[in-house]
């Protein structure tokens, strides 16, 4: 059996993140991970290490947060979800951008746990 994918939603519309929590909890290899609100430093101290994390930016070029999260979780895939939910990005420590276009919910939740799956699969260099 497959290791559990932890996954953190951050910074997404309502909407959106309920459709993703939604697709989420489908997967019985992912776990949703809870923060409480707050400025997102405390958040991601307050929270254990996620897989993967999903967070809403308002601009494509705003990497900055994600330079962040890679350097408290290095080894954490950071997906960025433009606020209208239609394009999708995810970034790796190694460092790695892949860009994935437009992606229904499902098709973003299997493509980071595969992504996790096949790191986690990977000989540690």
């Amino acid at each position: 059996m497959r290791e559990t994918v932890r996954v953190l939603l951050l910074e997404l519309p309502l909407l959106l993140r309920g459709i993703l929590e939604h697709a989420i909890q489908l997967r019985s290899d992912c776990e949703l991970l809870r923060v409480t609100n707050g400025p997102l430093q405390q958040m991601t101290e307050q929270t254990i290490a996620p897989d993967v994390v999903i967070m809403g930016l308002t601009a494509t070029e705003d990497a900055t947060l994600v330079l962040a999260l890679l350097a408290r979780w290095p080894g954490t895939h950071v997906m960025t979800v433009m606020s209208q939910g239609s394009d999708a990005v995810v970034y790796e420590l190694k460092p790695h951008r892949r860009a994935l276009g437009q992606m229904s919910p499902t098709e973003i939740v299997d493509a980071l746990r595969e992504a996790v799956h096949r790191n986690r699969e990977l000989p540690q260099e």
